[in-house]
């Protein structure tokens, strides 16, 4: 049997009599950095894009981008594509290491359409953790998530969710979507082991994106 996630702590999630029995051997697989990024990126844009039509620096430009905000080959390949239909649409060629200023847009993109395609919690948690985060309050426990979360809710007239259960599963989905940096932190005895939170993104970004989503809803 093989098993495969995202999250390293869904063992935790399995009964004992699951996870009694096998003889298992586990393997992680760790995040792209730029040389495997450009590695990929040189290889989709060789047969997506047409002969000339991509600078090499633009491919540089895109891993190194990628690499240094998540080391994921899916926001580079995102980076690539932007980049070329930017470039299609205003007819210019090749696809230059300008590259670099589709990033914005690219992280537009992926929030405008995680919050089309949430609910009002979710809506409300990606703003609390925005919030924070801008006014230097993050990383931040779920506790102290709650608290900002509550007031932000009710700034949008919605029903808060009511249990930090509940706020902590939020947490973890948006971790596994990508949209979240989780900080493990273990202060023994006195503190216990607990997570902290931050966006992956901009915060400016998802709070603009939060208000224009808002405005047309």
């Amino acid at each position: 049997m093989l098993g495969i996630s995202t999250d390293d702590t869904v063992r935790k999630t399995l009964s004992p009599t699951v996870t009694d029995t096998p003889m298992e051997t586990e393997s992680s697989v760790s995040p792209s950095g730029a040389a495997e990024l450009r590695t990929i990126l040189d290889h989709r844009a060789d047969r997506a894009v047409v002969d000339e039509a991509c600078d090499t620096s633009a491919i540089a430009k895109g891993a190194a981008l990628a690499a240094q905000e998540v080391e994921n080959a899916r926001q580079a390949l995102d980076l690539l594509r932007v980049g070329a239909g930017l470039a299609e649409q205003h007819g210019e060629a090749p696809v230059t290491d300008a590259l670099g200023t589709v990033r914005e847009r690219v992280q537009r993109g992926r929030i405008a359409n995680t919050i089309r395609d949430q609910t009002e919690y979710v809506w409300c948690v990606m703003e609390t953790i925005a919030t924070l985060q801008t006014s230097g309050g993050a990383p931040a426990r779920s506790k102290e998530i709650q608290r900002t979360y509550e007031r932000v809710a009710e700034s949008h007239a919605a029903s808060p969710l009511s249990t930090l259960k509940s706020i902590q599963d939020h947490l973890s989905d948006l971790h596994m979507l990508g949209f979240l940096r989780r900080h493990e932190q273990n202060k023994g005895l006195s503190g216990g082991q607990y997570y902290e939170y931050e966006l992956d993104l901009d915060p400016e970004i998802v709070l603009e994106t939060r208000t224009e989503i808002a405005e047309h809803a």
